[in-house]
This record gives C-alpha cells, sequence and structure tokens, in this order.
C-alpha cells in the first residue's frame, strides 16, 4: 500500500512538472513571436533565428 502512494504521489508531481514546463516553454515562445514582431514593426532590426540560436550555444559553450 505504501508504494502505490508513492508511486501515485510521484506521478502526480511529475505531471504537474511536466505542465508547468509546457506552459513556460509556450509562454515564452508567445512572448518572443509578440516581441520579435514588435520590434519589427517599429524598424528595429531584428537578427535571424540562425543568429539568435548562434548566440545562445556560445553562451552555453561559456557557462559550462
Amino acid at each position: 500500500m505504501k508504494i502505490r502512494r508513492f508511486v501515485r504521489k510521484v506521478s502526480s508531481f511529475l505531471t504537474q512538472l511536466g505542465a508547468a514546463l509546457l506552459k513556460a516553454v509556450l509562454t515564452s515562445f508567445i512572448l518572443g513571436v509578440v516581441l520579435v514582431s514588435v520590434m519589427h514593426y517599429m524598424g528595429v532590426p531584428v537578427p535571424s533565428p540562425d543568429d539568435l540560436l548562434r548566440g545562445v550555444s556560445r553562451l552555453a559553450h561559456v557557462l559550462s
């Protein structure tokens, strides 16, 4: 019985964690799209997705 309760608690925790992660990723993506769209509309030079990914990979390399 204790094992089943433990498994149920862990399963519930992982489900909530996955839902929170999905919400965070979707919110970040939508906010990024809106921000880039507004910047593009205002005439601010927006870097290409390739430049952004290259910058993120450099940052990850520096921080590792």
